[in-house]
């Protein structure tokens, strides 16, 4: 592949996380947190470590959000643990997305069971469960599905089990999207191109200046899919507002989300696409009912919380820019991203390099040899201060003993 020239926020304290919820879950129907940094106390600790993981873990291969989850969503699920035996929906949630994203406002009920017409929103388990529901809707036996190489591939995975057929366009210098490329690869049998901004694993963002044009060239036939899960990490923030904005005028465009990443929601399951109705309802015609009382509540309240947002991207930011420093100072190419990662030439056996990672200094970093085929290469997530310490001090130790 082409060469490319390419204070800690966890808010802690003596409170362990588990006291805390020892405690609150004891009296969940009465929890009421007032402060932002009473709940935001959970983050802290003293090993190194992210939210969710066992102390001396450094789990970065995951692209997950080491600050842990908005400290709202955590009041949110915890004030309603006692009522899982019921079925809901936090009836916000719809409204807050559109009106994020500047499409008509739908309206929820609290009930999952009751239809709702003509949304621009569609809330699923995960944005997974909404690309597994276009693949069904959209891709037919024979048709094809367009998208860069390497990239997040999830759509061409599924065309591939319907008998489909994948057409994948290399990436320019860079790790940049070829969107001339992927324009002149749709055909007569194209049914979906996909374009992920920032790119997985590359990290790179396609501005919207370049996706008006790009979108103009497909055939309004075609749909045409914008993965954005990982551009609230965006610096700039004209460049977070997203391609919501082309489905106006192209109502062949859907652009998937996630609360996966910036929002810290991984092991809630939560995604969203937004799109004209048309291609709303029939992508809904091909799923089912994922969503959870918890779930939804705790998305809702994370949307509220803008101060959370933004200490997950400057904790990303400054953690990028400290690989950045370090890698350079070791000689190590890398690739710079607009995401929460960051993809870093060993120009070695990665696989070897992975290994030793993990067993020797239980350290877990992403093998894009393994996952993307892309040889000599490894993807590491901005974690917490301590965590990018760790990393960068054991790949020092084994890349000298190597």
């Amino acid at each position: 592949m082409s060469k490319f020239k390419i204070d800690d926020t966890s808010g802690r304290t003596g409170l362990s996380r588990r006291g805390f919820l020892k405690g609150a879950l004891a009296g969940a129907g009465a929890l009421s947190v007032g402060s932002y940094e009473a709940v935001a106390q959970m983050v802290g600790g003293s090993s190194v470590r992210g939210w969710g993981v066992p102390p001396g873990l450094v789990r970065i291969d995951a692209n997950e959000n080491a600050l842990g989850p908005s400290p709202r969503a955590v009041e949110a699920v915890l004030s309603l643990v006692t009522s899982i035996n019921r079925y809901g929906q936090n009836p916000d949630l719809l409204g807050k997305l559109a009106r994020r994203h500047g499409v008509p406002v739908v309206e929820w009920t609290d009930s999952p069971f009751a239809p709702v017409q003509d949304a621009w929103i569609a809330v699923g388990a995960g944005s997974s469960d909404l690309l597994f529901a276009i693949g069904h809707a959209f891709i037919r036996e024979g048709q094809e599905v367009v998208e860069s190489l390497p990239g997040f591939g999830f759509l061409t995975r599924l065309a591939n089990m319907q008998n489909a057929n994948s057409v994948r366009v290399p990436l320019l210098e860079g790790m940049k999207p070829d969107l001339d490329g992927l324009s002149k690869a749709v055909t007569d049998r194209t049914a979906v191109v996909v374009v992920t901004t920032p790119g997985n694993p590359t990290g790179q963002l396609t501005p919207l200046s370049q996706l008006k044009p790009f979108v103009a060239s497909i055939p309004e036939r075609v749909l045409v899919l914008i993965d954005e899960a990982y551009i609230e990490f965006a610096e700039k923030a004209e460049d977070r507002e997203g391609a919501a904005s082309l489905i106006a005028d192209h109502p062949n465009v859907i652009v998937t989300r996630t609360f996966s990443k910036v929002f810290g929601m991984a092991g809630m399951r939560v995604g969203y696409a937004v799109a004209n109705p048309a291609v709303i309802d029939r992508m809904n015609s091909h799923r089912g009912n994922t969503l959870t009382l918890l779930s939804t509540h705790a998305a809702s309240a994370a949307l509220d919380d803008e101060t959370h947002m933004t200490r997950s991207r400057d904790l990303a930011i400054r953690g990028k820019r400290y690989f950045y420093e370090q890698l350079d100072e070791m000689g190590i190419e890398y690739a710079p991203s607009e995401s929460s990662f960051v993809m870093m030439n060993m120009k070695t056996d990665v696989d070897e390099l992975v290994r030793r990672l993990r067993e020797d200094h239980n350290v877990r970093v992403g093998n894009a040899k393994a996952r993307w085929n892309i040889d000599g290469w490894i993807r590491v997530t901005a974690g917490l201060p301590e965590e990018n310490e760790a990393f960068i001090a054991a790949l020092k130790k084994v890349m000298v003993s190597s």
